[in-house]
């Protein structure tokens, strides 16, 4: 993804991981008499509710911000980080405030691309699509409008059009995606490539998200077939690298056949990263290029090594909410390990404490517990930093303060394991944490990271986020408690 469009990524990023919120008349009413405050002096700690004054008071920030002189180049930092505000595992990102950045954008006779972007983004969250289409086509008319700014306005219109609203798109936001990628099509293919596979792995999630498997397959083939149109090696081999052939091979292991074809596509992928033995004579950093991709390709491909298979057991030295396993773990002296071949049907969650998402995750997992079937556990693994706050911690002291933040503090109930490792030195003559040997078995890239295993242990879901288990997860759970019944049914 070229620099320009991956810097209107954040707000698609929260709209995807997130839930938007409307605004309470309460907090309506508190923005319009708030008095005006400094961003940085108000202290948005996502530890506070949505219903405290804390979270008014920081989206009268904002809008003071969106709405100051600086106008739109004020705005787009807003939209880049400050204006998502976590507050309960939710993202408030109100109507009201919506609205204000874009009357602060289209009060300005000139708008800088990125702004229209993030006008157009705006647009869809409200709902106005023609209004939105017609900012898109306003940049496309541009006098001087340059190739780079063309894609990046063609792919705009696709990407926002299918991932910055509540729940899968309607088939009329379908259609004018459509109809833009068409334009890409129109292009040179060397030169729309790249935008090509972009796009194509934004319909491949949305169709997914909307039960279309067959549809969402063809788009991630296509986007992926696409990827030896790129014409220089640098990009050719980074989008080769894209974690997003995980979203794909987890729709195809269920497809029959669908591992062998999972096989071939990942070796044309490794035959990709290869650079041209010529590129290599002009630039023999390249060597070393190559090693990063093919480190980036293992874990793509360590990830996906679990679909339909037993996934290893979970080894921790401490067990919150939960009895202590019997097993032992040669990986350290208090090590257990938990396997999941016990018939309990499971969402296993990755992560780490300094991720603000992982614990955003792990807020909204505390209240869908209510939401689960019977036999279906959560179970979030994290593992310890060697630190706690500015002070370096024994894994004993990090696993204290864990156990007090998450029971005491955040009274979460449902099972969590934490690998708190012995300290081992480094060359630099310092000291870190033992890895996880299960974050290390399953290739965790991210936080945080999903699994859904059956109550065989086999893999039958994997995801990156979480945007509530409704949305996420049921339709896999409720598949799996049925099997599950229905197996026990004929064994009577």
């Amino acid at each position: 993804m070229n620099i320009r469009f991956h810097r209107t990524r954040t707000l698609l990023t929260f709209a995807f991981f997130s839930t938007t919120v409307r605004a309470s008349a309460q907090v309506v009413a508190t923005l319009s008499t708030s008095p005006p405050v400094p961003l940085d002096t108000i202290g948005c700690d996502r530890q506070l509710t949505a219903e405290q004054m804390g979270a008014a008071r920081c989206v009268a920030a904002i809008e003071q911000i969106a709405m100051s002189d600086t106008g739109s180049m004020g705005m787009h930092p807003v939209i880049n980080g400050h204006a998502t505000l976590q507050h309960d595992s939710v993202v408030i990102i109100v109507d009201s405030l919506a609205r204000t950045w874009l009357t602060a954008l289209q009060r300005h006779q000139t708008i800088a691309p990125r702004d229209l972007l993030n006008q157009v983004a705006l647009q869809v969250q409200l709902g106005q699509d023609a209004e939105a289409r017609h900012s898109i086509e306003q940049w496309l008319a541009s006098p001087g409008i340059t190739t780079h700014d063309t894609l990046a306005a063609l792919a705009a219109g696709v990407v926002f059009f299918t991932t910055t609203f509540e729940g899968p798109p309607s088939p009329a936001r379908f259609t004018i995606a459509q109809s833009y990628i068409a334009r890409l099509e129109a292009m040179p293919i060397a030169v729309a490539a790249r935008s090509l596979h972009d796009v194509r792995m934004a319909m491949m999630l949305a169709y997914a998200r909307a039960g279309a498997t067959d549809s969402a397959i063809a788009n991630g083939l296509r986007g992926f077939a696409v990827i030896q149109q790129i014409p220089t090696y640098e990009e050719r081999s980074s989008v080769a690298t894209s974690n997003k052939i995980i979203d794909l091979a987890r729709l195809l292991v269920a497809q029959p056949g669908g591992v062998a074809r999972v096989d071939s596509l990942v070796a044309v992928l490794k035959s990709t990263i290869v650079p041209p033995p010529e590129l290599v004579t002009k630039d023999t950093a390249l060597k070393r290029r190559l090693v990063w991709l093919e480190e980036d390709m293992s874990r793509n491909t360590g990830v996906i090594h679990w679909f339909g298979r037993t996934l290893t057991p979970l080894i921790a030295t401490h067990w919150f909410n939960q009895p202590t396993p019997v097993t032992p773990s040669p990986e350290a002296s208090n090590a257990r390990a938990l396997p999941l071949d016990d018939g309990i049907i499971r969402i296993l969650g990755f992560g780490w404490f300094t991720c603000g998402w992982c614990g955003a995750a792990m807020k909204q997992l505390q209240k869908d517990q209510a939401l689960l079937p019977k036999g279906v556990q959560i179970e979030f693994y994290e593992w310890t930093l060697g630190y706690w706050g500015k002070d370096f911690a024994t894994p004993e002291e990090e696993a204290g303060h864990l156990r007090q933040y998450w029971l005491d503090r955040k009274h979460f109930t449902f099972p969590i394991a934490l690998w708190a490792g012995p300290k081992e030195g480094t060359p630099g003559e310092g000291a870190l944490p033992r890895e996880s040997p299960t974050h290390k078995a399953l290739f965790i890239q991210a936080g945080p990271t999903f699994f859904v295993t059956d109550g065989h242990g086999v893999v039958r879901h994997w995801q990156a986020g979480y945007n509530g288990y409704q949305k996420d997860m049921a339709s896999t759970i409720n598949l799996l408690v049925s099997e599950r019944d229905n197996a026990r049914d004929h064994a009577r």
